[in-house]
């Protein structure tokens, strides 16, 4: 009995064993059976040059997988899944599997991938949420606070090849040009062309515009590249330039951005630029491109990234050895290329904001006196003065020198108080009538005194003019004052007598008494030895010796002419450069008699591009500064333009740059001469 009832049972459990035994085997067998591989994403968004991996969920390892775009200007895909994008547009990115024993291929799906151009700000422009970072507390242990890190935002990038047929970020440059898309790309079927290019105006030149406040920020660099091409049946010039709307309605005078390339009818050619834009760009800012001939002109593939620019290895050098290094500026020039000037410079010469025509008549380029029948609030009357009008003198932009170059920390080189050239006519007459007279030494006597009065109390009572203005040239050039061929305004005056420049004096009163009114007036301010004195001359080396006598009069009761500065406009044929060169006997002469030298307006051409530049500024350059480890006190260097294109030499291309941030080989010259010299 025992046993049938144990047999029972047996078979019992046996049969719930295989029961259960056939659903938990079905179970395990669902359970462990390989999912299916799939795309974890099938949409994303980058920006161009952004990079994205795609990813496979449940990658087989018995399996390898394939990537394939539709559109390669768009986005690039590599062999393991990274997307790049290139272009603004959507492609669409194929994957697929293969079975590596069975070589069975399937699709796994496609991913969108949309490609924009502009980066929002403080975007980091990623899919992925950015990953939460746990703060500590101050004891080193987690809190249950979690903070989400910043993202870093990237840099601009924008493309357009016109593929999409949109043009609206550009327009027409220029009266009666029209823009509008052709089918004759670089390298596809669409670039943009500018027609009816019949009214080339001038500077402003015409073409096709693009509107670059839309997308670019004030202050920045970038570096921008594309083709252009023109229809021209011969060789043509192309230029980049940039303008500025005002705030009166007009423009502001065009910048050329970069070098002009010169093109071959009908092919493209590559402009590669760097472009710094203004410190406000609120009114608007516009990049063009302008042909020399009234041809069509094209454009296609324009590519613009944010750039890193200048270090300041060339300022902190030159700064270390001689003091000041700068460069001649105008007023805007200053003032809208900020981030190129103070990555390379600590002084600053105004080209022509400083000069006597522009506070005598309000313009460089010469007007009207402006004459008072009585004397301005807040003038200086020099007892000596004998007229009874007097000149109101225009300050206005000096104003905006003098806070321009705190706000931006340039010491100010002052150009020039008494000069024969760019002062007007007028100043000389009687009645300050240009068609009267010359007034007796008597009255210039007192306009002198009472212009150089009135310009050194305004330069250091206006706010900061103490802490920029660091040295003035008093005088300039008094012996080139013949080389229009007539005799100096200034000496017709005080040597009537004087026929020709053979008969000149080499100790002109006038002279001494404009250093004597300087160096008084500074005493008002306690700034007599502190401000630096300066007699200015170019071909010092031609006139050296005279120059000596003409500084040591000055100084004959008093040290009140602090030294000379050697302008050193040259060029590579003439003088030689080196330890044995006029340049060096005269420094060695002026350092003799004790003068502060400085180097004031640099530059040297090569009209003939004989590729000797370089050289010739590296031993240059490599001589001041021996001469200046050696004792000399030569307390400044001035390069005379900022870059080639706004040199007043520039068809000799006699400076450091050829455009704006594109050094030469002279630049870097001039660099490894100043660490060679200074290192012995």
């Amino acid at each position: 009995m025992l046993c049938n009832c144990v047999k029972k049972c047996i078979a019992y459990l046996l049969v719930l064993a295989m029961t259960f035994g056939c659903f938990f085997g079905a179970e395990t067998k669902y359970a462990g059976a390989a999912a299916k591989a799939k795309l974890a994403k099938k949409k994303v968004n980058i920006y161009i040059g952004k990079k994205h991996t795609i990813k496979i969920k449940d990658k087989k390892a018995k399996c390898t997988y394939t990537f394939s775009t539709n559109k390669k200007k768009i986005a690039t895909v590599s062999k393991k899944g990274v997307v790049v994008g290139k272009r603004k547009g959507t492609a669409k990115i194929t994957v697929k599997e293969k079975n590596k024993k069975n070589k069975k291929t399937r699709k796994l799906g496609v991913v969108t991938v949309v490609v924009k151009k502009k980066v929002a700000d403080n975007n980091n422009l990623t899919d992925e949420t950015p990953t939460p970072t746990v703060s500590a507390n101050n004891n080193g242990t987690a809190d249950n606070v979690t903070t989400v890190a910043t993202p870093t935002p990237t840099p601009l990038y924008l493309s357009y090849d016109f593929s999409d047929g949109n043009i609206s970020d550009f327009v027409a440059q220029g009266e009666g040009v029209r823009i509008e898309l052709a089918p004759t790309g670089y390298d596809d079927e669409n670039c943009l062309k500018a027609s009816n290019r019949i009214n080339r105006n001038g500077w402003f030149g015409c073409g096709m515009g693009y509107n670059a406040a839309k997308s670019l920020q004030a202050g920045k660099i970038y570096d921008v590249s594309c083709y252009v091409k023109s229809n021209n049946s011969g060789t043509d010039t192309i230029t980049l330039r940039s303008i500025v709307p005002n705030n009166r309605g007009g423009f502001s005078f065009p910048t050329q951005v970069g070098e002009s390339v010169k093109v071959k009818g009908g092919e493209w050619t590559k402009i590669d630029v760097v472009f710094a834009t203004p410190d406000s760009i609120k009114n608007g800012l516009v990049l063009y491109w302008d042909a020399e001939s009234t041809s069509d002109m094209f454009l296609d593939n324009l590519e613009i990234r944010e750039s890193k620019g200048l270090d300041s290895t060339f300022k902190d050098t030159f700064s270390e050895i001689f003091g000041y290094v700068g460069a001649c500026n105008t007023y805007s020039q200053m003032r809208d290329n900020k981030t190129f000037t103070t990555s390379l410079y600590n002084s600053v010469t105004m080209e022509n904001e400083t000069k006597p025509n522009t506070f005598l008549t309000g313009s460089n380029f010469g007007g009207g006196a402006n004459i008072s029948d009585t004397l301005p609030d807040g003038y200086i009357l020099p007892d000596s003065y004998r007229d009874s009008t007097y000149p109101v003198l225009n300050f206005k932009t000096f104003d905006d020198v003098i806070s321009t170059a705190y706000e931006y920390g340039f010491k100010v080189r002052f150009h020039v108080l008494v000069w024969h050239s760019q002062t007007p006519e007028f100043f000389f007459r009687n009645n300050y009538d240009e068609n009267r007279g010359y007034v007796s030494p008597e009255v210039m006597d007192g306009r002198m005194e009472y212009y150089i009065q009135n310009v050194i109390h305004h330069i250091y009572n206006t706010p900061h003019g103490k802490d920029v203005v660091y040295c003035i040239d008093v005088v300039n050039e008094y012996f080139h004052n013949y080389d229009q061929g007539n005799k100096s305004p200034w000496n017709a005056v005080y040597y009537p007598e004087e026929k020709t420049e053979s008969d000149r004096t080499d100790t002109p009163e006038y002279v001494k008494k404009a250093f004597e009114i300087t160096y008084d007036a500074l005493g008002e301010f306690d700034l007599q030895g502190k401000v630096k004195l300066f007699y200015n001359d170019y071909n010092t080396y031609e006139v050296c010796n005279r120059i000596i006598t003409l500084i040591n009069y000055v100084n004959s009761d008093r040290k009140i002419c602090d030294g000379v500065g050697m302008q050193s406009h040259l060029d590579v044929k003439y003088p030689t450069p080196g330890p044995d060169g006029k340049i060096a006997m005269t420094i060695d002469d002026f350092a003799r008699e004790g003068f502060e030298i400085q180097i004031t307006e640099l530059d040297v051409t090569d009209y003939n591009n004989s590729g000797m530049q370089a050289q010739y500024y590296y031993d240059l350059m490599h001589m001041l500064v021996s001469k200046k480890k050696a004792g000399v006190n030569i307390t400044g260097v001035t390069f005379w333009g900022l870059c080639d294109t706004n040199s007043w030499r520039r068809d000799g291309k006699p400076l450091l740059f050829s455009a704006l941030f594109c050094p030469k080989d002279s630049y870097y010259k001039v660099l490894d001469a100043a660490k060679a010299a200074w290192a012995q």
